[in-house]
């Protein structure tokens, strides 16, 4: 009997983590999705061409943590400085500043509504992943604390059914 009940709720926390897991895949397509609007704006603005080729390359890069739309962006801005033209470089350094920060005000409510954890909870997830397994972090933060948020609230669940 005690066996079964220890399946039970193992079966009920993998279920709900698979949950989490899948609502953070969707998270990060959202965001791509976010980085991929916010890029097409911008890089419209400035009259570059192949927007969205280039745009939709920088939204799946933005899948990488910490580094994401640096690759392209932080890049293309020095070239296009050193190349003399500095308006292309400042403007491209805006577009990539704003994204930065839209990025880092919608990414822990976006993630954070998808995987059932509330914004803080997310937000410190990442950042103590980050500090503590570094880039790879930023994936597994999140990922781990659905976890424990799946165990703590399949106990919570079972001890309040006793």
């Amino acid at each position: 009997m005690i066996m079964a009940n220890k399946m039970e709720f193992l079966k009920k926390i993998i279920n709900d983590t698979e949950k989490g897991i899948k609502g953070y895949i969707k998270a990060q397509v959202k965001l791509m999705f976010i980085t991929f609007i916010i890029m097409s704006i911008g890089l419209t603005i400035i009259d570059v061409p192949y927007v969205i080729l280039i745009s939709l390359g920088i939204a799946i890069l933005d899948i990488i943590p910490v580094l994401g739309a640096g690759l392209v962006m932080i890049p293309w801005s020095i070239i296009s400085f050193i190349a003399g033209q500095n308006k292309m470089g400042i403007n491209l350094s805006i577009i990539y500043i704003v994204l930065l920060i839209l990025r880092q005000i919608i990414e822990p409510k976006i993630v954070g509504k998808e995987i059932g954890l509330r914004p803080l909870y997310t937000f410190v997830a990442t950042i103590l992943g980050a500090a503590i397994l570094g880039p790879l972090g930023v994936i597994l933060g999140p990922i781990i604390a659905i976890i424990i948020n799946s165990i703590a609230r399949i106990k919570k669940d079972s001890d309040e059914e006793r």
